[in-house]
């Protein structure tokens, strides 16, 4: 058993590596194309209609936290403080720390099991992207906080129209 873990370790840290080649702009539109086509997938799977997030009083109010405020925050929980915590102890731990990451961003969004399972999936991505932007030397917290405001924003336009 250990050893699949390590070899899975081991290929996710490679794929790490390959995804590092990537343009920095081509990582950012393939993580939101990616991090859309997993909600319809979980919604269409699930056919359910309990995969709305929060409510809010007013759009502006919607846009400030959900656009502006939410990314901010939880890239520098979930993926700076967590991944770096982890890696920090163990480090070479890359896909114990992604999924570790995930799970407590999906928990952290408790609107419904359904919005849980979509939002551990939107962690791992998050996480990978971290990792990749981190392994490029680039600033992986605002890559991050970018494609994750960028993904809302989408979103928030989207329930718009």
């Amino acid at each position: 058993m250990l050893y699949l873990l390590v070899k899975l370790n081991n290929t996710y840290i490679n794929s790490i590596k390959a995804l590092s080649k990537i343009s920095l702009i081509k990582l950012i539109f393939l993580t939101v194309i990616f991090e859309i086509l997993v909600g319809v997938l979980i919604t269409f799977l699930l056919s359910s209609k309990k995969m709305i997030g929060p409510e809010f009083d007013t759009k502006f109010e919607e846009f400030l936290i959900v656009v502006l405020f939410a990314p901010l925050l939880e890239t520098l929980i979930f993926q700076y403080s967590i991944i770096s915590y982890i890696l920090g102890r163990r480090s070479n731990a890359y896909l114990f720390a992604c999924i570790f990451s995930a799970a407590l961003f999906g928990l952290s969004h408790f609107y419904s099991p359904e919005y849980i399972l979509k939002t551990f999936f939107s962690g791992l991505i998050f996480g990978t992207l971290y990792l990749v932007a981190q392994n490029k030397n680039n600033n992986a917290f605002i890559v991050v906080a970018v494609t994750h405001s960028l993904y809302n924003f989408i979103i928030f336009f989207l329930r718009l129209i």
